[in-house]
């Protein structure tokens, strides 16, 4: 080996300690460069959105990660959710309050804009996979053995309405979808439900698994189970009105119903696959064409609401300018009253914004973390 080849061998060698080192020293004071931070796992898996405004929102996920944007879903920033529970549904009632649901019965909220996070008891450890307040009294929260739970106080009790484990069953020891249950002999499956929606403070419908689509027109008071037509597992279910409405789920499972659900048909998706989020593109007088967005394995499809029955089909925005053709999307909401402007989150961090209706997509830069904050859940 030549004289010059061994100085440059040893000056690469003390190159990557001097490296080493230093990114050491980091770690070590606390002063982490996001560069570094980056190479963790941090990109989480992104499962639910809301927003109260035009501009408030909060995205929530895997390993209780929480973000939070003020400016439409632009920037977004970490929140200390102090829980590593992964969280599966988020609501905001106000800039200020906002609720978050997940695993192992945690139910979290906000009153200060997510500065602060607090854990809300319920008495009750079932995995919970959504959460609505169609008033800031009134909350819903639902999830597993077709629990449902209601709140007329702000969330301050929370009182079960429907639903529940069998006597005899030990809920903690049980994981999503198993089918164990003996109670006096007889075994049961276990059902969850997945998704909730409130039309008005009376109507009401909520979906899960093995095609489950409840209904209620009083409140909350009773629920009634409809005929959907599949067995297929529900994740998401959206009401443009009181009449005409979406469910999506597993297995390319898209239903519409036009009479609130009394009768459920199965529409023919843009692309096999499974969907997980529905939305329509609500707002104001101005929005002429409402139409539905579902979100799924590697697609963002949507309803073209057209005057026209024949013209009324599925299909895939034409402006995508990205590929996501091996991502998974989980939830789709628009955020602004002129209907322009949505959000959609899924797998490794995904945030896709549009700000064209819906009809072409870019993706939004994920947030870095600093050491305290990926410490900061675990």
């Amino acid at each position: 080996m030549s004289f010059r080849l061994r100085v440059i061998l040893i000056c690469i060698f003390m190159a990557v300690v001097v490296a080493i080192s230093y990114w050491y020293m980091q770690i070590t004071t606390g002063r982490v460069e996001e560069e570094v931070v980056e190479t963790w796992r941090l990109r989480d898996h992104l499962l639910a959105v809301s927003f109260c405004n035009d501009t408030a929102g909060w995205v929530v996920g895997q390993y209780g990660t929480i973000l939070a944007t003020t400016d439409g879903g632009k920037k977004w920033s970490y929140q200390n959710s102090g829980t590593n529970r992964d969280l599966v549904g988020v609501y905001a009632v106000s800039p200020e309050v906002v609720w978050a649901v997940g695993h192992g019965g945690t139910v979290i909220k906000t009153a200060d804009g997510g500065a602060s996070w607090k854990k809300v008891t319920t008495g009750m450890r079932y995995l919970f996979n959504d959460v609505k307040f169609p008033s800031p009294q009134e909350g819903w929260i639902v999830g597993q053995y077709e629990i449902i739970l209601h709140t007329t106080d702000g969330g301050g009790n929370w009182e079960k309405v429907h639903g529940g484990e069998p006597a005899a069953l030990d809920i903690s020891q049980l994981k999503e979808g198993e089918l164990v249950a003996e109670d006096f002999g007889q075994e049961e499956e276990v059902h969850t439900l997945n998704s909730i929606y409130f039309l008005n403070p009376q109507t009401g419908w909520t979906v899960g698994e093995y095609g489950t689509i409840l209904h209620t027109t009083d409140g909350g008071k009773t629920w009634t189970k409809l005929k959907s037509g599949t067995e297929h597992t529900l994740i998401d279910v959206d009401f443009l009105d009181q009449n005409f409405g979406f469910a999506v789920g597993l297995d390319n499972t898209i239903l519409k119903t036009t009479d609130g659900g009394s009768s459920w048909t199965a529409e023919s998706p843009y692309k096999k696959t499974h969907y997980y989020g529905i939305t329509f593109r609500r707002g104001g007088p101005d929005i002429i064409r409402k139409d539905a967005f579902a979100v799924g394995q590697g697609i963002i499809a949507y309803y073209a609401f057209l005057k026209k029955p024949y013209l009324q089909n599925w299909m895939a925005p034409t402006e995508m300018k990205l590929n996501i053709e091996y991502n998974w999307l989980y939830k789709v909401k628009f955020i602004t009253r002129t209907g322009e402007e949505a959000i959609a989150v899924g797998e490794d961090g995904m945030i896709l914004r549009a700000a064209t209706g819906g009809y072409s997509w870019e993706m939004m830069d994920y947030p870095a973390k600093t050491v305290e904050q990926v410490l900061a859940n675990n």
